[in-house]
């Protein structure tokens, strides 16, 4: 599954918390984001329509609005793109990838003893 865009993974983790939606309630949801900008109706639309398309979302018609649901659940996505990620850039070398997050100045002591073991 080959990784999804900025907007469309804000767009998915709002269906992954809330289960299936039609796009004026995800829309105004990211639209009450503080801080975001304002999209339009239309960008959210194209948006989860591309979703679907991919295979991501399921879209179904529910009167005059459509509903989308999730195809794929959260989990199943974060450990496809850890793998591809795990793949294109380490080879596959597990240790090499928590080597280098090892390096991250920003992860805590707890978070550093932690992966320490994982590597272990």
């Amino acid at each position: 599954m080959d990784a999804i865009g900025p907007l469309q993974l804000r767009v998915m983790h709002y269906i992954w918390k809330n289960g299936a939606s039609t796009v004026h309630a995800v829309h105004d949801a990211l639209n009450a984001e503080p801080g975001a900008p304002k999209l339009a109706y239309t960008t959210i639309l194209t948006v989860m329509r591309n979703l679907a398309k991919r295979g991501i979302l399921n879209q179904r018609p529910a009167g005059r609005s459509h509903i989308f649901e999730p195809l794929v659940d959260e989990r199943t996505y974060k450990l496809s793109i850890l793998r591809q990620v795990r793949e294109d850039l380490f080879g596959g070398d597990l240790n090499r990838l928590l080597g280098l997050l090892s390096e991250d100045a920003d992860l805590s002591q707890r978070e550093r003893d932690a992966l320490g073991q994982a590597s272990a």
